[in-house]
């Protein structure tokens, strides 16, 4: 799997030369308990396991990193197994908790789960970094901004959010709600485009 990357230039760089991340986030479209009338595949398009395994995430990433995964109760076990597949190991998780409660077959969740998996030996910068926040809750799938901070405040950059709803200062983004600043060949996104208008310059 191959990436390009818009750089200043203008041009594009293949995943062979292009910038490779220190720190990165992740928010897939889990399909698990997500197709029914209240899940999400109601609000954007959803991937198979397969296609959120495939993404070229190693291309992606430098020798030592950090990889920050947003996943649920229903697709922790499964997170964990494509975060090693990827070369990440499990450390650690931070949860945010919700001021609202959500949907569950047992419980019903009022938190989700950002795991954090490491390759190599990158410096962790804070230790005292709490594991638990009550954040707000915004739009469907919008995750609090505080956390980009937290994880500014605790892992090293240059920074990446893949499936981003919006852009954040300091961070390259990827995804179909985002001008993305990346291109991964075979996950097409709307604003890749701009990459092709580039090379026809």
């Amino acid at each position: 799997m191959n990436t390009t990357i818009n750089t200043n230039k203008g041009a594009e760089t293949s995943a062979k030369t292009a910038l490779r991340y220190s720190t990165a986030i992740l928010d897939a479209p889990w399909p698990t308990g997500q197709r029914g009338t209240l899940g999400a595949g109601r609000h954007y398009p959803l991937m198979t396991i397969e296609q959120i395994r495939g993404l070229p995430i190693p291309d992606l990433m430098a020798e030592n990193a950090h990889l920050y995964m947003w996943c649920y109760p229903a697709t922790r076990a499964l997170a964990e197994e494509i975060m090693r597949g990827w070369g990440f190991e499990f450390k650690d998780e931070f949860v945010w908790g919700k001021d609202q409660m959500g949907l569950g077959q047992y419980f019903r969740h009022a938190h989700e789960t950002l795991l954090l998996g490491v390759k190599g030996k990158l410096t962790f910068r804070f230790h005292g970094q709490r594991s638990f926040a009550m954040l707000p809750r915004q739009d469907h799938s919008h995750k609090p901004e505080e956390v980009h901070i937290m994880i500014q405040r605790c892992s090293p950059g240059p920074y990446l959010e893949l499936f981003a709803r919006r852009p954040f200062p300091g961070w390259h983004v990827w995804g179909n709600e985002v001008t993305s600043d990346i291109r991964v060949l075979g996950y097409p996104v709307p604003s890749d485009a701009r990459f092709e208008e580039v090379a026809d310059v």
